[in-house]
């Protein structure tokens, strides 16, 4: 009896310790991850769809589109926008976008998981127009950027080195911001997450952009 009650205190000992709480190290550690993987999720289209208009400059694909925006037309005796913003972007990024979205929705209704990750809102309207939108507004947050720069007399595509480390911070920012605000109002999700997807899209965009500067039609493809 004795040796039966001690293995009973025993067993209930072990059990009480399974299920006690976690320490806050382990909910921190718990919650950082589901944040990190809903940040990759969020950020993967704009990515993708970043690195296919990359590919589409480099192999200089659909020329005809490659025309400037403001038509060549001055401002004041300076470009409007500059050479480097282009038709082709404004249709490569929303159209690359729009497709990887709705892909990624596909997937994410096979598995649970993927679902439950970072669900579009109820009223979002359907994956490809998200995808158009977080695209457009990838390629539009760029405007203010290049007319400011115009303005201040910074050529299209100059080094980081010869202009302003503020300016440079604003070219890494401006279209990431834009993306997360609108994932922000199409997915069920809060604003830190959010932010850790502007974070990790900014890294992105600054990895993309030093590659970039290694290609010779990457060089004239940021404005």
């Amino acid at each position: 009896m004795g040796g039966d009650a001690c293995l009973r205190r025993v067993f209930l000992c072990a059990q009480a310790f399974a299920e006690s709480p976690a320490t806050p190290v382990d909910r921190e550690a718990a919650s950082v991850r589901p944040r990190t993987e809903r940040a990759l999720w969020l950020t993967a289209p704009i990515l993708i769809a970043g690195l296919v208009h990359v590919a589409v400059i480099t192999l200089d694909l659909a020329p005809g589109l490659a025309r400037p925006i403001d038509g060549g037309r001055p401002w004041g005796g300076r470009p409007l926008l500059g050479r480097n913003k282009t038709w082709r972007g404004f249709v490569v990024m929303p159209a690359a976008t729009a497709i990887t979205i709705a892909a990624q929705q596909a997937v994410a209704r096979r598995s649970r998981r993927l679902a439950a990750l970072a669900p579009l809102a109820r009223s979002a309207p359907p994956a490809w127009l998200v995808g158009a939108i977080c695209g457009a507004a990838y390629v539009v947050a760029e405007l203010p950027n290049s007319f400011i720069k115009r303005r201040l007399g910074i050529a299209p595509g100059m080094s980081a080195r010869r202009a302003r480390v503020a300016q440079y911070v604003v070219d890494q920012l401006d279209s990431v911001t834009a993306c997360a605000v609108a994932i922000r109002v199409f997915y069920r999700i809060d604003s830190t997450d959010a932010a850790v997807s502007a974070l990790l899209g900014t890294a992105f965009h600054v990895a993309v952009e030093r590659t970039m500067r290694l290609l010779p039609q990457g060089r004239r493809a940021r404005g």
